[in-house]
């Protein structure tokens, strides 16, 4: 009988699959985090139902699609300042002003979580023309209010629209793009919203001005239209639904019902107290102290409830015991906190010191956004060819804990060239570091996981922008009374808060005391200035944070296109680096015994200790 050659050690090696892993054409996954268990020193194994990418032409309809929806949301949050002091003479009241942000903001934050469920178990493109439609009845809404409380009202509807529209504009472009494309996307998402932070002042100044602040809302309308038929025409690729049909039981247990009961009040309550605690109430009332302790109560509850709960938790503790899904978060967390502040208090800072009306204060602030758009497109292209996010995320945030600094120099005589110079360096920090959690997040879980986890990096935005917002409104309040007992001791603090800056400023000046008016500016300079140390110190977290997310890498060489859409995992490498196509490997056994065509991600230690040693089943 004919001896049969016996295979070489390296020739077995490249065909058999690893001593733990039977074949198969998936490849196992933790279930409790969403990893894909790999053997150490080796990428995941191909997938025969590898996700499908659009291609360009039908890419470019859902970025434009997407883009838009980017402009809607950063406009309805940035237009609403320059629209609420006409609001105000219309509906006769000023009781309500904290109300039309808090009512978007608290409904907004508390549904972001549960988001993730939707996107994770609904057809994706059908679930963002849902919360796309949720989003333009609220505008509607708030357009025909008759009421200042109808207008809350339709506040609140917007803001549980735009609770699911962020998530799912990251989730869908995970699945629309190849991993070496998202960063590029995400740059370009970014200086969209950068652009929409610039020109909402512009055009809710202008249409205020000249129409009426009902087209601060109806604007959204014609806008949103448009997305609705651009994505109902694109057929977008799906994550594998865990179910195809639910009872009512399952959709109970699923969806985390009980967890939301929990988690929902708990946000609410948090937000209400930092919204009205030093404003509408003091710190040490009753109806302050028990919003925080109910807050504590019922964020304790809802952990206990998510571990019990398990795998069907809708904040799954197991994922957010890894390393880079907890510093993404908090990275987000302080970064947006950061953001915000200086959205909210530069603006204010040129107005009142040097005397800027509000449509001049938002050309003021052109070179941060300017910048910020440029630094992110240009750092999206680089993680494109690098595929490591950590590095512009570190950079990204000590450049902009630097500019935070440097604006607390600020005083009277602060010229142009150092403002602007200041800001350049704040927007490209801001650029290179703000969309890098959801990226290094996105490329450690298995698919059906983005939605829940680009769902958390949401919600730590959203939370850290309102719950830095409260506390440096509460911060500015007290700097400005210290302040001006030591600049202008005879002008009583309150009646600078409830008269506002400029009319104050203005009210002196007719009087011609000068004196007492420039001990106001220095009282309002000084309070705005050291606001910036909390905005210095969101930064600062927010780079050590960033520090988590090091390991992390995304995909960088791009695959082909073909016929519109491009296909995940055609070629398989082989460990000495020839290439096999699927066929091939079907004939030598297992695809998991090649080296994916997709570049591991090397996880953190915490994630290491599940991934690359194996879990036990």
């Amino acid at each position: 009988m004919e001896e049969k050659e016996t295979p070489s050690r390296d020739e077995t090696t490249s065909i058999q699959p690893p001593p733990t892993n039977f074949p198969t054409p998936i490849p196992e996954t933790n279930s409790s985090t969403g990893v894909q268990d790999v053997q150490e020193g080796e990428s995941p194994a191909k997938n025969d139902d590898e996700p499908q990418y659009l291609g360009p032409r039908a890419l470019t309809f859902f970025m434009s699609a997407i883009l838009l929806v980017v402009i809607i949301l950063t406009l309805d949050q940035s237009i609403l300042a320059t629209a609420t002091p006409k609001i105000t003479d219309q509906f006769h009241t000023i009781a309500d002003i904290g109300w039309y942000a808090a009512a978007y903001m608290i409904c907004n934050a508390s549904l972001q979580p549960l988001t993730g469920k939707v996107y994770t178990y609904f057809p994706l493109r059908y679930a963002f023309l849902g919360f796309v439609f949720v989003f333009e009845l609220g505008s509607l809404v708030c357009g025909v209010a008759q009421s200042s409380t109808m207008l809350i009202v339709g506040r609140a509807v917007a803001g549980m629209g735009a609770s699911g529209l962020q998530n799912g504009a990251l989730t869908m472009i995970a699945v629309a793009a190849p991993p070496s494309q998202r960063p590029t996307l995400m740059g370009v998402v970014m200086a969209m919203a950068g652009a929409g932070q610039l020109l909402g002042p512009l055009i809710g100044g202008a249409l205020t001005q000249h129409a009426t602040w009902r087209w601060c809302f109806y604007l959204n309308l014609p806008i949103g239209g448009i997305v609705l038929v651009v994505m109902a025409c694109i057929e977008l690729p799906e994550y594998k639904n865990r179910k195809a049909s639910w009872t009512f039981r399952d959709v109970i247990r699923d969806f985390d019902i009980t967890g939301f009961t929990i988690f929902a009040p708990a946000c609410i309550m948090l937000l209400l107290a930092l919204e009205w605690g030093g404003s509408t109430y003091p710190w040490s009332s009753a109806r302050i102290i028990g919003l925080f302790v109910g807050s504590a109560g019922a964020f304790v509850a809802f952990f206990i409830w998510e571990y019990w709960h398990g795998e069907n938790a809708m904040i799954p503790l197991p994922l957010m015991s890894m390393r880079v899904v907890y510093s993404s978060m908090l990275a987000s967390f302080f970064q947006f906190g950061g953001l915000l502040i200086f959205s909210y208090y530069l603006p204010l800072w040129f107005q009142v010191i040097k005397h800027a009306s509000p449509t001049m204060s938002a050309v003021y602030i052109l070179p941060t956004f300017i910048s910020q758009i440029i630094s992110a497109i240009l750092t999206g292209v680089l993680i494109s060819r690098i595929g490591y996010v950590a590095p512009p995320a570190v950079v990204g945030s000590g450049l902009a804990a630097l500019s935070s600094g440097l604006m607390s120099t600020f005083n009277l005589n602060t010229g142009t060239g150092v403002w602007i110079g200041y800001q350049i360096i704040n927007g490209a920090g801001r650029g290179m570091a703000i969309t890098q959690p959801i990226q290094a997040v996105q490329s450690v879980v298995k698919p059906d996981m983005v939605p829940t986890i680009t769902a958390l990096i949401a919600w730590a935005q959203t939370f850290g922008g309102a719950i830095f917002i409260g506390l440096a409104q509460t911060a500015f309040i007290n700097l400005l009374k210290s302040s001006l007992n030591n600049h202008a001791p005879g002008v009583e603090a309150s009646a600078v808060i409830a008269t506002g800056a400029t009319d104050y400023l203005a009210h002196l000046a007719a009087q011609g005391d000068m004196k007492t008016r420039h001990g106001v500016l220095l009282a309002y300079n000084e309070a705005i200035t050291e606001t910036f140390y909390l905005a210095l110190g969101c930064t600062l977290a927010a780079a050590v944070a960033c520090v988590g997310i090091w390991k992390t890498r995304v995909e960088r060489k791009k695959k082909p296109v073909k016929n519109d859409v491009e296909r995940q995992g055609e070629v398989s490498k082989t460990e000495n680096g020839g290439d096999l196509t699927k066929e091939e490997n079907s004939r030598c056994g297992s695809n998991s015994s090649h080296k994916s065509a997709r570049p591991s991600n090397e996880l953190d230690e915490g994630v290491d200790a599940d991934v690359s040693k194996g879990t036990e089943r």
